[in-house]
């Protein structure tokens, strides 16, 4: 497989794209959180659950750097997702209208400016424990899920 960022998902967003990239992350973890950020996440097993959640950030599991690249995009809904299942879906509440979206040991930092403190955040990725392919989709909580 190939992995590019993906050019036609951000056309599709258009003004609701917030980002996108490509690295290696070498333990398999991928952090989307507020950039100031204090969850520990310490009841977190990556074994038994691909996302955990925490008031203000989120872990996810995603293949590590001997299996290959990964590339994530973030954008804002409405978007119709193809081809990738949800992994998680839940809300994020940021300090500021900034999310922080990385692997732990800097081969990947984007800060995006992003509409709202409070967020739905819906996670989609093209396999349920290594995924490869990551959709970061922020909503309004207040708004009905389109």
């Amino acid at each position: 497989m190939v992995l590019m960022i993906d050019m036609a998902t951000a056309e599709a967003a258009g003004e609701r794209f917030h980002g996108s990239a490509v690295a290696r992350f070498a333990f398999g973890l991928l952090v989307i959180a507020a950039p100031d950020s204090q969850d520990d996440h310490a009841g977190w097993d990556a074994a038994t659950e691909a996302v955990h959640a925490g008031n203000d950030s989120l872990y996810v599991g995603v293949r590590d750097a001997a299996s290959g690249p990964v590339g994530v995009t973030c954008v804002e809904e409405p978007f119709a997702v193809d081809g990738l299942g949800l992994l998680h879906r839940g809300e994020i509440e940021l300090s500021r209208r900034s999310l922080a979206i990385y692997e732990p040991n800097a081969q990947l930092r984007l800060e995006l400016p992003v509409e709202r403190v409070l967020n739905r955040v819906s996670v989609y990725g093209d396999d349920g424990d290594e995924p490869a392919r990551i959709l970061v989709v922020l909503g309004d909580p207040s708004e009905p899920l389109r």
